[in-house]
């Protein structure tokens, strides 16, 4: 299975190009070079096609080792080139210096690169417990951009109410994806994204924070707490303040009562 990998990473497929500029009868001549190559590299085929007004005049083929002529004129220039030594000993060469080379640095940047993804778990809208809301995990800066990505449940996966965007290219080799899990939120329950990717030893799974929804009926609980507390101070108050006026222990209380006097005669 030959693959066309690299026509010189990003062809540098015209390497030469040469334009007459006569107004009519112009003409266009091309040179370019071709490797190809399979899932080894060690299998690699140099071309170098030279093209004159779309024609294929002559092609070098590193599996014979010289170039070979297509017409008169270019069974001529084939002729020629094979007689130049430098010009054999360079495309020679160049099967490593240019091909092999350039499909390494391919296959690192492409086929043999690893990006792990990055994962967030959201509420898209503003919710309470026992509401129907939304829940988006964003699976960001990833490469390649094979990746599965599910939802689990109390560590059950739920496969309905379960949508997601396709894989999209950012631009800068890599990929992000956002899946969405529609739920009625319920307290004490793990909701998980987990995330599957060639970069990654093991499944990534990350939970939803509940932290600041949790935070909210904490404030409310904290709230009725001093709203109560708040109600028996003044209560115990309100009591001591009567039972202090009914049972007046006070010095200045006892200077208004008069005790009975034992006169001897």
């Amino acid at each position: 299975m030959m693959m066309i990998g690299l026509c010189f990473l990003c062809s540098l497929t015209i390497s030469a190009v040469l334009f007459c500029t006569t107004p009519t009868g112009g003409y266009v001549y091309q040179m370019i070079y071709d490797c190809e190559y399979g899932d080894n590299i060690t299998d690699m085929v140099f071309f170098v096609k030279n093209i004159f007004n779309q024609k294929l005049n002559n092609l070098y083929d590193s599996r014979v080792g010289r170039y070979v002529g297509f017409g008169e004129y270019g069974m001529k220039n084939a002729d020629h080139f094979n007689s130049q030594a430098w010009k054999m000993a360079l495309r020679k060469a160049q099967v490593e210096t240019l091909c092999r080379y350039n499909a390494r640095l391919f296959r690192r940047s492409t086929l043999d690169r690893k990006v792990p993804p990055i994962v967030r778990v959201r509420q898209t809208k503003p919710a309470d417990y026992g509401e129907r809301s939304m829940l988006e995990c964003s699976v960001v800066g990833f490469f390649p951009q094979e990746v599965r990505v599910s939802w689990l449940r109390d560590g059950v996966e739920v496969t309905t109410d379960v949508s997601s965007t396709d894989v999209l290219a950012n631009g800068d080799w890599s990929f992000q994806l956002h899946s969405y899990l529609e739920l009625i939120l319920k307290r004490g329950e793990r909701v998980t994204c987990r995330v599957d990717h060639s970069s990654l030893k093991e499944s990534l799974e990350v939970d939803w924070d509940t932290f600041s929804l949790d935070v909210k009926y904490l404030k409310m609980a904290v709230g009725i707490s001093m709203l109560f507390i708040g109600f028996a101070v003044a209560a115990g108050g309100s009591v001591y303040y009567w039972w202090k006026q009914r049972f007046d222990f006070s010095p200045v209380g006892r200077q208004g009562q008069t005790s009975p006097c034992i006169c001897e005669f």
